[in-house]
This record gives structure tokens, sequence and C-alpha cells, in this order.
């Protein structure tokens, strides 16, 4: 246990995490999912960062915890998908940065940089979303894409140049 209280298991809480990425990029893996289809799964998302709007998967790497690990716990966490596999290489790596005036919070640096790694996943065909009755535009609804939809977030336009 840190001085502050702060221990790499609890992580840092929502204000100082906000705080810290004011001041340094965050590691994050995003997962496109694809299906025995071809098709992408994507997931609706509206927060004050990115707004709202479909997006590919993804959670910030914490401290100490492996990119495997955090593979796995976006996965299940977000799509519950336990059973898949996915390259051990990014197919990509993103540097992504929000402009000055691109979103209407106080401090527009906060977690405004990006060190991406994209990586390729495959969902079995076993694999069912379960939007447990959400309607389309609640977030964390999941939906199988032919080609990335006309509102993905705007932050995730950089993957409009190697997806479908």
């Amino acid at each position: 246990m840190s001085r502050l209280g702060i221990t790499a298991r609890t992580g840092l809480g929502t204000d100082l995490f906000h705080f810290v990425s004011s001041l340094t990029p965050i590691v994050n893996v995003d997962l496109v999912v694809y299906n025995s289809k071809g098709q992408i799964l994507l997931a609706m998302r509206d927060d004050p960062h990115c707004g709202k709007g479909w997006h590919i998967p993804g959670g910030c790497v914490r401290f100490k915890e492996t990119i495997d690990s955090r593979i796995k716990k976006v996965a299940q966490s977000e799509l519950n998908l336990t059973d898949f596999t996915y390259d051990k290489d990014p197919m990509k790596v993103f540097e992504i940065m929000w402009d000055k005036d691109q979103r209407n919070l106080d401090n527009d640096d906060e977690r405004a940089h990006f060190i991406t790694l994209a990586y390729k996943c495959y969902a079995p065909d076993s694999y069912v979303i379960d939007n447990q009755g959400m309607s389309e535009t609640e977030v964390g609804y999941l939906r199988w894409f032919d080609k990335l939809p006309d509102d993905l977030l705007k932050i995730q336009n950089c993957y409009r140049d190697i997806l479908i």
C-alpha cells in the first residue's frame, strides 16, 4: 500500500485517474472482435469524454497488469465473451489525441491522449450477444456490423483506414 492508500489492485479512483490522464498518455487495448461472417462487434457508448456512438470495446491497462490480462478482462466485462482467441501481436498501434475544443469538459486535456494497442479477436460461432432487453441506444448495447457505422465515435475514426 502506498502512502496515499493507492494500490495497483484497487486503482487510482476516478478523480485521480482523470488528473493523471491530463498529464500523461494512457495505454489501452481495443478489441476488434470478428465473427465467422467477418462482422465486427461494436458497443454503444455515451460519456462526456467521447460522446455518444458506437465504439470498439477496450480498456486502460492498469499498473502491473499484463496486456493479456486486460484483453481478457475487457472481453469478459464489456462483451461477456470468455471463449475467444486473439492474435498475440497488435494489428495496429495508434496514438489517439483529442484536439482542444472538441469536447465540453472543464479540463479538455482529461483523457485526451491514448496509446492504443488494437488486437484482432475472434468470437466462436457459439457466442450469442445478450443485451438483456436493452434498446440499441443504451450504453453497453452490443451489435455486429458489416462495416463501420457513420456514428462511430469520432475519436475512433482512425479505424476507418484499416477496417471494413
